[in-house]
């Protein structure tokens, strides 16, 4: 009869203590959002994207030489924590599409959606262009 109730009282401090665990666990929210409380942004908004892509965008030289223009559109996550993941080309010439792509992945951290007060991961649409001088 001891050993059963001492059985029992084992099972039970080791049920409560993996139910304690459990619950102070934080679970990490995986939803990305299309709607949200305000909008994920590039850091220094407007301003602070047109020096980023000063210093950094590169023409590629065969869409140079073949004289293409026009505009990339890209859409892409912004993680809760501001990084940026999952980009795809949505339109634009297939030969800047690439280099749009590699521009996006050299961006710093983003501002993050905000949804009730949370940062959140969420769609974003961000359009590149791309124009040859005159």
């Amino acid at each position: 009869m001891k050993k059963l109730i001492s059985a029992i009282a084992l099972f039970c401090c080791l049920y409560n203590c993996t139910a304690q665990t459990d619950s102070t666990k934080k679970q990490l929210d995986t939803t990305t959002y299309s709607k949200v409380d305000i909008e994920a942004a590039f850091p220094g908004g407007r301003e602070g994207w047109r020096t980023f892509l000063q210093k950094n965008i590169l023409y590629p030289s065969r869409a140079i030489q073949n004289k293409i223009q026009g505009t990339v559109v890209l859409q892409f996550v912004v993680c809760n924590d501001g990084t940026v993941c999952d980009i795809q080309a949505l339109s634009g010439p297939q030969e800047l599409q690439e280099a749009a792509i590699t521009l996006l992945k050299k961006t710093p951290k983003w501002n993050a959606a905000v949804v009730m007060g949370k940062d959140v991961r969420s769609y974003h649409k961000q359009s590149i262009i791309y124009r040859l001088g005159p």
